[in-house]
């Protein structure tokens, strides 16, 4: 295109991006340049909370992470981390992404214009909120690692075109259709039924065929795959009526659409009553498909952990992050309660013709007739003994003309087989039967009911030692108790601080914040002294006035001993970067406080988060009473218990961004978390109460009730989480309820 033209039909942006890419890309409003969305997006250190099962850990030290906060940041800790020191020991070792993020589950299609307006806009949030963390994923992937992206009908096109300009066009290997049955109907369409899960390499990428190559259950998925008598499975051709076998020695291979795996439907026992929870075998499938043991599989938004549960038991390494508490504490309790089994435990459903060695084999043979016992016949009722054979013997052959010797096919459980003077002898023709019992003119070819295959029963599992991570989202408390050599390499990923020791007029500061240099207060080490206004005369004469015009210092707010953020002496600028007001006030410059805002109801779980994820935690202020009450329905089970009710009259957040004044009663509660078996080491979770769910019309209360069979242990937990995150953890016996 003439340049003349350009502008006149494109803006300046639209221009300058159609000159540099030179190739066809999906444009929309807010979209980043990789290069920018790399650079400025802040890493967040990660804050160590605990370890759990920390006396089953890895020979070689590597921990499972668990990680709560924006995965945006913790993507670019673990970007950052790669490029530099590899702390946590993932460089080129992510074989396998699994994302099933938020669909954009708002975006309903209305008829009212402003809103389907307004769906527009969010929906291109959506697609780059999606785009910069798939860019950084991108970046911490291994050279031959896969990544699986789980999207359904809304917005799975759009993405598909940003996957192939993240990964590649080349780089694509699958679009996978996970079809199901459950969900609704529909009178004014073809329902929707099916999921796309799109699958793209890196440079190279992990196949492994054998593990995912289906054996016995593939008749029925698969047409024209078939079961000889030793239960191998084979594909044939009948030419001139005959039968050419083909056989599949190392199984049938899924195709790209899998309508063998269901969704888990309320009653499974896999399910753990989280909102869009996947099936365990979807993800087995994946795992095994791309990853081998000891590999490190990745998942951004781990939700309720399906995928983190399945790399436990297939042996593989993982990480997994979300920003939402219920999530969190749903992964916890999973990880803590496996068990060695991948639902749903195939059963032996097969019927006792499936089950009968080479039924078709029976009606190929001259047989003149057939007989079948079924499996159900009462243990002492049509037993195969020599006079029932020579009773049926006699009751053919009474039936038949001629003397000729005539075959008949018999079929019954083993157990029903019961001769004593009669000989069974073994059948060397494998096609026709097993046991060939002469009688008479008439010889029998007896075939078996095999035995339904039992299945293993499941046995617990202790995961491997794994760590519950803050990225992003941090405890001040446990900042402050910091050894030095944690504290220092954490403040100053914070601030973003440059570790780049060197010396001005012999004094040694730490590095750079931009260009200009920065030392950090050695807090750890120094607890009992002040940064006061006569301490930084003495750092300007020590630093013979030669620290440039600004000069950074890192200190927690609590040992400084003045209230201002600059001191300006000679021609420095000395700023005060205080931990952690510092950040959370760049922040609210921009307009933007940094909370992971938590849903207030089960449709609200996968609501996209696309905010600076940095805050401090600080509880909210709750006031509730604990009471015995009657069950709202009395019944004969219940007609002498009472309920553990617990009532709560106020409840407002107390940040370090707001006071609880700047909030009406209530407005910022989330749920309320129950674990009504406290075992005082971790929280195993019970019951989640939506805060939409259990206050009344006028919001002046809010009320949860635990049937008192449901308190089974000795203590409870009740966690109140408001909507930024925060929580108020309160352990209460039985006795406290009055």
């Amino acid at each position: 295109m003439p340049v003349i033209y350009k502008p006149k039909l494109f803006d300046s942006g639209d221009a300058e991006y159609i000159e540099a890419t030179k190739d066809y890309k999906l444009v929309y409003k807010g979209k980043a340049r990789k290069e920018d969305i790399i650079a400025q997006t802040p890493a967040a250190p990660f804050q160590k909370i605990r370890s759990f099962n920390s006396d089953n850990k890895f020979e070689d030290g590597w921990q499972n992470m668990l990680i709560f906060g924006d995965n945006l940041l913790a993507l670019k800790t673990i970007y950052e981390d790669q490029r530099v020191s590899n702390i946590y020991k993932t460089k080129n070792r992510i074989k396998l992404i699994y994302i099933d993020p938020p669909f954009a589950t708002k975006q309903d299609f209305m008829k009212d214009r402003e809103k389907a307006y307004r769906d527009k806009i969010i929906g291109a949030q959506f697609i780059e909120f999606l785009r910069k963390r798939l860019i950084l994923m991108r970046e911490i992937l291994a050279d031959d690692g896969s990544i699986f992206v789980h999207l359904d009908y809304k917005k799975g096109h759009y993405i598909k075109a940003i996957l192939d300009e993240i990964f590649g066009e080349f780089s694509f290997v699958n679009e996978i259709v996970w079809g199901y049955d459950t969900g609704g109907k529909s009178k004014t369409n073809f329902p929707r039924k099916h999921d796309s899960i799109y699958w793209y390499k890196n440079k190279d990428y992990i196949f492994n065929y054998d593990e995912v190559a289906l054996g016995r259950d593939t008749t029925t998925m698969h047409e024209g795959v078939y079961l000889d008598e030793e239960g191998r499975p084979y594909q044939r051709n009948i030419k001139g009526g005959k039968e050419y076998r083909y056989y599949l020695d190392k199984g049938v291979l899924p195709p790209d659409y899998w309508i063998d795996i269901q969704a888990i439907n309320p009653a499974a026992k896999e399910r753990v009553d989280y909102p869009t929870q996947k099936p365990e075998k979807l993800l087995e499938r994946i795992i095994k498909t791309a990853s081998a043991e000891d590999d490190i599989i990745l998942d951004a938004f781990a939700g309720s952990g399906t995928t983190l549960a399945i790399a436990e038991k297939l042996k593989r390494r993982w990480i997994g992050m979300d920003c939402g508490k219920l999530s969190m504490y749903c992964i916890q309790k999973r990880m803590l309660n496996l068990t060695d089994k991948i639902h749903p435990i195939k059963y032996d459903d097969r019927s006792d013709f499936e089950r009968s060695n080479n039924l078709e084999g029976n009606f190929k043979t001259k047989s003149q007739g057939f007989f079948f016992v079924r499996e159900k016949v009462p243990k002492d009722d049509l037993v195969i003994t020599d006079s029932f054979l020579k009773d049926f013997a006699n009751f053919i052959s009474s039936s038949l003309t001629g003397s000729k010797r005539v075959e008949f096919s018999l079929v019954c459980p083993k157990e029903k087989l019961k001769l004593q003077k009669l000989k069974a002898e073994d059948f060397e023709e494998r096609s026709t039967g097993e046991k060939i019992v002469q009688v008479g003119k008439i010889k029998f070819l007896i075939s078996f009911i095999q035995p339904k295959e039992k299945a293993e029963k499941e046995k617990p599992l202790k995961a491997r030692e794994f760590t519950l991570y803050h990225a992003g989202v941090y405890d001040n408390k446990m900042i402050l108790e910091m050894p030095w050599e944690q504290y220092k390499p954490f403040v100053s990923q914070l601030f973003g601080l440059r570790s780049d020791p060197h010396k001005i007029h012999g004094f040694e500061v730490d590095g750079y914040i931009g260009v200009h240099s920065a030392y950090i207060w050695d807090y750890p080490n120094q607890k009992n002294l002040s940064l006061d206004r006569d301490y930084v005369k003495t750092l300007h004469h020590v630093l013979g006035g030669k620290a440039g015009n600004r000069f950074y210092v890192v200190a927690p707010i609590i040992a400084m001993g003045f209230m201002e953020d600059e001191v300006i002496l000679g021609d420095t600028t000395y700023s005060f970067l205080k931990v952690p007001l510092s950040i959370l006030m760049a922040l609210i410059e921009k307009g933007e406080p940094g909370s992971l805002k938590q849903p207030t109801s089960e449709n609200d779980v996968n609501e996209v988060i696309d905010a600076i994820g940095f805050d401090f935690i600080s509880q909210p202020e709750v006031r509730a009473t604990y009471y015995r009450k009657n069950p709202i329905e009395r019944n004969l089970l219940n007609l002498k218990k009472k309920d553990y009710s617990i009532e709560i009259t106020n409840f407002k957040s107390n940040t370090l961004v707001y006071d609880p004044e700047d909030f009406e009663n209530f407005e910022t509660l989330s749920m309320l978390l129950v674990d009504t078996n406290y075992n005082e080491d971790f929280f195993n979770l019970s019951k989640v109460f939506w805060a939409d769910q259990i206050l009344n019309e006028e919001k002046t209360k809010a009320i949860i009730r635990i049937p008192e069979d449901e308190f089974a242990g000795k203590k409870m937990m009740v966690i109140f989480v408001d909507k930024y995150g925060n929580e108020l953890k309160v352990v209460k016996t039985k006795k406290d309820f009055k």
